[in-house]
This record gives C-alpha cells, sequence and structure tokens, in this order.
C-alpha cells in the first residue's frame, strides 16, 4: 500500500516538472518568436492558399471567424511546427509563396512600365513646348529682321499727313511749314565717339503685363526690373541703331526711382554728366510709355498692324520755351520730329501718333537732337512696345545716317 502511495506521488511530481518544463517553453518561445513575421507569414498563407488555412485550423481545432484574424497563440505556433499535416502541404504554400512573388514582380513591373510611360509622355510634351518656343522665337527674328530692312516711302507723302497737337499756351505752329524743312543736326562719324545717348527720365514705367511676362510692380504698371521696363525698351533701340552703324550709349540709372518728385531735375544732372564723358553726342531720347486711363480705371493701349505684328504706337514729344525756360532752338527740334514721323510714316501710315507740342522744356535744350519718345501706354504690352521701338529705331536711324559729317 505504501509503495502504491510512493508511485502515485512519483508520478504527480513526475506530471508537475513535466507541466513546469512545458510552460517554461511556452514562455521562452513567446519572448524570442518574431510575431510581426509570423502574423506576416500567416496573413500572406490566409490570403492566398485557402487549403493551407483549413488544415491549420483544423490542425488547431479553430473554427473559422467571420472576418477575423488568424492569431495564434504561443501553445499554437508550438503545435504547429511539430504538424504532419502542415508540414505534408508545404508544396501548396511553395506553390503559393511563388504565385505571390510573381503577383508582386508583376505589379513592380506594370508600376515600372507606368512610371516609364509617364516620363516618356512628359519627355514628349517638353520636346512639343520647345518646338513651339523654338518656332515663335524663329518669328520673332524674322519679324525683328524684316523691321530692320523695312523700306522707308515718303515719296507720296503730303504735309496734310503730319499732325501736330499744340498743347502750348502761346505758340501757334502749322505742321505743313516743317514738312520741307532740312535738319541742322550734325553727328560725327562713330568711330569718334557715340553719337546717341538713351535714357529715361521715369526709368520704372511698365506694360501690361503678357502671357509670359512675371514682373513684380513697384507701383501700378511700374517696376525696377529692367527686363520689364523701359531698359528693356532702350536696349531695343540701341541694338537697331548699332546694326545701323550708329554708337550709341545707353543710361540705365533710375531717375524716378524710389522717388518721382524730382526726376527731370536729377535727369539733367546725369544727361549733363554723360555729354561731359561723351561730347560726341549730339542726340538724346528720353524714352517713356504714355498712359491714357478711363474714368474707370482701363489702361488702353494704342496700336497698329505691320505685316501681321501688333506694334504699340509711337509719339514724339516737342518741348518748347513756353514756360519761361531758356530753349531757343525748340523749332529745331520740331523740324526733327517732323522729318521722323515722315519716316515713320513711310513705313507705315498708323505707326505714329500725333506729334505733342509741350509747354515744358523735357530737358530737350541739353542737345540739338534731343526729343522725349514714347513708346506705347500701359495698355500695351512688352512685346508690342519692343515692336514699335525696333520701327522707330529704323525710322529715326534712317535720317540720322544722313547727318552723320563725311570725312
Amino acid at each position: 500500500m505504501k509503495r502504491k502511495r510512493a508511485r502515485k506521488k512519483n508520478r504527480a511530481t513526475r506530471r508537475l516538472i513535466a507541466l513546469s518544463a512545458a510552460a517554461a517553453t511556452v514562455w521562452t518561445v513567446a519572448q524570442t518568436v518574431n510575431w510581426p513575421a509570423v502574423s506576416q507569414s500567416l496573413a500572406g498563407l490566409r490570403q492566398g492558399s485557402e487549403l493551407v488555412e483549413q488544415i491549420v485550423r483544423q490542425e488547431l481545432i479553430r473554427p473559422a471567424e467571420e472576418g477575423g484574424e488568424l492569431a495564434l497563440s504561443a501553445w499554437e505556433q508550438l503545435v504547429l511546427t511539430e504538424s504532419p499535416q502542415l508540414l505534408s502541404s508545404q508544396a501548396a504554400v511553395n506553390e503559393y509563396l511563388a504565385e505571390e512573388q510573381a503577383s508582386q514582380q508583376s505589379v513592380r513591373d506594370r508600376a515600372e512600365a507606368a512610371r516609364r510611360a509617364e516620363e516618356e509622355k512628359a519627355a514628349a510634351q517638353k520636346a512639343r513646348e520647345k518646338e513651339v518656343q523654338e518656332k515663335q522665337e524663329r518669328e520673332e527674328q524674322k519679324k525683328e529682321k524684316a523691321a530692320q530692312t523695312v523700306s522707308i516711302d515718303t515719296s507720296k507723302l503730303k504735309a496734310s499727313a503730319i499732325r501736330v497737337d499744340n498743347h502750348t499756351n502761346g505758340i501757334s505752329v502749322k505742321a505743313s511749314d516743317y514738312f520741307d524743312k532740312k535738319v541742322s543736326l550734325k553727328l560725327k562719324p562713330a568711330k569718334e565717339g557715340p553719337q546717341i545717348l538713351i535714357m529715361h527720365t521715369h526709368t520704372t514705367e511698365a506694360y501690361t503685363k503678357g502671357r509670359k511676362d512675371t514682373y513684380k510692380e513697384t507701383d501700378t504698371a511700374r517696376t525696377t526690373d529692367n527686363g520689364y521696363n523701359m531698359v528693356r525698351v532702350g536696349e531695343e533701340m540701341k541694338s537697331v541703331f548699332e546694326d545701323m552703324g550708329l554708337s550709341v550709349v545707353h543710361d540705365k540709372t533710375k531717375y524716378d526711382y524710389p522717388s518721382y518728385t524730382g526726376s527731370y531735375s536729377r535727369a539733367l544732372t546725369g544727361i549733363e554728366k554723360m555729354l561731359k564723358k561723351y561730347p560726341t553726342i549730339q542726340i538724346v531720347l528720353d524714352v517713356h510709355r504714355d498712359a491714357i486711363i478711363g474714368s474707370d480705371g482701363t489702361s488702353y493701349a494704342k496700336k497698329t498692324e505691320i505685316d501681321g505684328e501688333q506694334v504699340a504706337q509711337i509719339m514724339l514729344v516737342v518741348g518748347t520755351n513756353d514756360m519761361g525756360l531758356t530753349h531757343p532752338d525748340w523749332k529745331k527740334h520740331l523740324t526733327l520730329a517732323v522729318q521722323i514721323q515722315k519716316n515713320m510714316l513711310g513705313i507705315d501710315s498708323g505707326l505714329p501718333r500725333a506729334i505733342d507740342l509741350r509747354r515744358q522744356r523735357f530737358n530737350e535744350h541739353a542737345t540739338p537732337g534731343s526729343l522725349l519718345v514714347e513708346v506705347g501706354t500701359s495698355g500695351n504690352t512688352l512685346k508690342q512696345a519692343l515692336a514699335g521701338a525696333r520701327y522707330f529705331a529704323r525710322a529715326a536711324g534712317t535720317l540720322y545716317l544722313d547727318c552723320v559729317t563725311k570725312t
């Protein structure tokens, strides 16, 4: 009897030790197993292999939960590692994994193909845009060349074609009296020094923004960006004059910024400095743009069309001594303006606006060939203004070349 009790006691002890060992094993597995990897693997098996999942559930005596995840406890993980049924399905598992890998590769291939297609589409679009841009540039160059080689025919002009808007108080003029007058301007050859000074009393004046114009305004239709203000227009004139063989200096000083008040006084100081530095200069062109603003704030453009191109109209402004300032030779400046006007009319009848005769002097007393030139208005685009500047420079340059003394 005692022996029986001892055997039972020993058996219970061994079971307790076995259970403790099993518990320790389960705890060890629970601490060391890579559960995210196990969960991911089982999720993959569940998504693509119903056979494997059924075997797993059967082995674990786990019913299928509707919409539930197949999450394994540490004990179930131990069971599966020794499962003959799951091990016998290794071929199905491998087949599924191979199919899944092929599917994933197919997805990557499609993504790569889509990426390449997008790149090719973008490259094709960029090529088309470049082609359009190059075509536009060729058209612009063609138009510029046409403006530089434009013929000027004044043989059929009549005196009545010259219009002068007289805004003085005590001066009376007849435009017809100046139609056949000879210009007294004399220029030294270009090799002896600059003949023309281009400057801008109101340098920051700008134009209505076109599609490609992105300048930052410092005030309404004004900017300090020389790519979009009057400096850009002056550069266009300078280019044409120089192509014709004339020598030009371009003063890009901003006489109207930061203060607009006193700009003409500052500009005169700048002109005098330039004349002292370059005594051969006999022409000062103060290049502006006009502004015609309606009562509703609308900015109106002044333009014409020449050979299919929109061109800003040109207005020559002639100052006088009507306000008491010294300017004894203003009539010679009016003669010069009329003769340039004739050349512009010889290019196209819509190119020039009426000559503006004013009470103010506008610093035109500084040289025999000084004129104020308004290229379009704030309602014009820069593109139109540049076209107008080229045609003006061709008309004026043709006259200036006739004024160069022969050596």
